[in-house]
């Protein structure tokens, strides 16, 4: 946040600097309660302002008699900042903003006050005013500031669209802190967990060891919990997704030991037991989803505003294949849930969410036999996570799609956009989808089927008109149609394609259908 030394007398500034860059905020707080003045309690809003503390700042920030000169300013800017994260954009702004008026380049709290104002311009959604103040903040001699403003430049590339900027940001942000003398670990932190969810996404393979190399060395301490959590969450995804199963089932484990909350706990039962369904350890999956379904029932999952709360579509996704009605339980609860999150938090307003919520709600309608509903919400996950070249996301779409449409091509953009992946399961679901295809007659309209019949059977054009009563030109018209719906280019590749398995409808929405 600042390199700010606080010396007045009876606090001891500079072993607080110290344990505030290394993210040990334990000792903050020890720190700020033995100190007396001021000092102490601008020290003790720089550190709540870390854990997301808001309205503690605003109140011990409010609860003094307003100072003057060097010190109304440091106020002025924490307090700006406080109240912007609680999204009084225009106090915030305000305050900081009052505190520039004195403040130059030269000065100690200049780059934080445009650091902060940059932040309130990204939770408004103005990425002009975020982008000013970072590229004016680029401009400090001090790494650590310098490596801010590239993470405040990746989260404006994030919501302008630009992922590969996103992750050449975050490259940069962590090369700058290689330069400092004393590393701010909170910054180097935050800008690991988001390149490894990044890593996570793409097939950034080269780059993902370099974050996993930084996770290694980085000295974790108790005030950087949640991003330690997370960053080994994804780590174990990375694992999953490079067909190390063993290595994805340990560290999500690992994980489960890091989980900051009850909520994460009950994500982490889940990311076990996707992933023991998705390689065939059914009953392994089915004891970590109860363990799952047993904490989420106890919870209350009102005031969760974080990624923890999709805990619930996943729950609705596996309990779809097994117990109906609980899927449908589950999905309710998320619909009741408030939109309200934390605005510095991107999760709120991050479109790539709403694909995720998308996904899951496709894969359980489609189970729970609502069919329409599912290809709708497939579909706008596809077209989410196309866009941001979410390329496995896609492929997992694709195939539920198939499932749901039984359309061939859904098959083949699964199997190009796994293609980076080739060791993962997914891989393997869809070479299994491609190989074994089952076509869907009671898709095809009667009229289509008897010709279908009669070109199975090596019937040509010709014959197939006269033995069916209809022109020529209608039976070339209707081939040509199931040449589009099975997505070949001539009768061989029809026939070929025909000699696969045939089933007549969705076996689970039948079951459904007459229970």
């Amino acid at each position: 946040m600042i390199n700010v030394t606080l010396d007045h007398l009876g606090f001891d500034a500079e072993e607080f600097e110290k344990a505030f860059t290394a993210a040990d905020f334990d000792r903050c707080h020890e720190l700020v309660e033995a100190g007396e003045g001021f000092d102490a309690v601008l020290a003790g809003a720089r550190v709540r302002l870390r854990e997301r503390r808001y309205l503690e700042t605003i109140g011990a920030l409010s609860d003094v008699a307003v100072p003057s000169g060097k010190d109304r300013i440091a106020r002025d800017v924490l307090l700006g900042a406080a109240l912007g994260f609680t999204r009084d954009y225009v106090g915030g702004r305000r305050l900081i903003a009052r505190a520039l008026n004195d403040l130059s380049p030269g000065s100690e709290w200049y780059y934080d006050a445009v650091h902060y104002l940059g932040l309130i311009g990204w939770m408004r959604q103005d990425q002009t005013e975020a982008q000013e103040a970072a590229s004016t903040e680029l401009g400090s001699a001090d790494p650590n500031h310098r490596a801010r403003a590239r993470i405040l430049l990746s989260w404006v590339a994030l919501r302008r669209g630009q992922v590969l900027l996103q992750v050449d940001e975050l490259q940069k942000a962590l090369d700058e802190l290689e330069t400092a003398a004393a590393p701010d670990q909170q910054y180097r932190a935050n800008a690991l967990l988001t390149l490894t969810l990044l890593c996570r996404e793409l097939p950034l393979h080269q780059i993902a060891e370099r974050a996993r190399a930084i996770f290694e060395a980085l000295p974790w301490t108790s005030g950087l919990r949640r991003e330690r959590f997370l960053v080994t969450r994804f780590l174990a995804a990375i694992d999953e997704l490079d067909g190390n199963e063993l290595a994805a089932f340990a560290g999500f484990r690992k994980a489960a030991r890091l989980a900051p909350s009850e909520h994460w706990g009950v994500l982490c039962f889940l990311d076990r037991a996707l992933l023991a369904k998705n390689t065939g350890e059914i009953a392994f999956a089915t004891e970590q989803l109860q363990e799952a379904h047993e904490i989420a029932q106890r919870l209350s999952w009102n005031e969760v505003s974080g990624e923890e709360r999709s805990a619930l579509l996943v729950l609705a996704e596996l309990f779809a294949y097994s117990e109906p009605a609980t899927a449908e339980q589950y999905l309710a609860r998320f619909r009741t849930l408030s939109t309200s999150v934390i605005p510095i938090l991107s999760y709120g307003t991050d479109p790539r969410v709403k694909g995720f919520e998308a996904y899951s709600q496709g894969v359980a309608w489609l189970h729970l036999g609502d069919i329409g509903a599912s290809t709708a919400a497939l579909t706008e996950a596809w077209s989410i996570f196309e866009d941001f070249n979410y390329a496995w996301r896609c492929a997992l779409c694709a195939l539920a799609l198939y499932e749901a449409t039984s359309d061939q091509r859904w098959i083949q953009r699964a199997a190009r956009k796994i293609d980076s992946w080739p060791q993962s399961w997914i891989a393997r679901h869809v070479a299994c989808a491609s190989n074994s295809s089952v076509l869907r007659l009671d898709k095809i309209p009667p009229a289509k089927r008897d010709v279908l019949e009669l070109v199975r059977a090596g019937r040509r054009n010709s014959e197939i008109a006269e033995q069916l009563g209809r022109s020529p030109n209608t039976v070339r018209n209707q081939l040509s149609q199931l040449f589009a719906t099975f997505n070949v280019r001539s009768r061989a590749e029809l026939v070929a394609l025909l000699s696969k398995p045939v089933v007549s409808i969705n076996e689970y929405a039948h079951r459904r259908r007459h229970s």
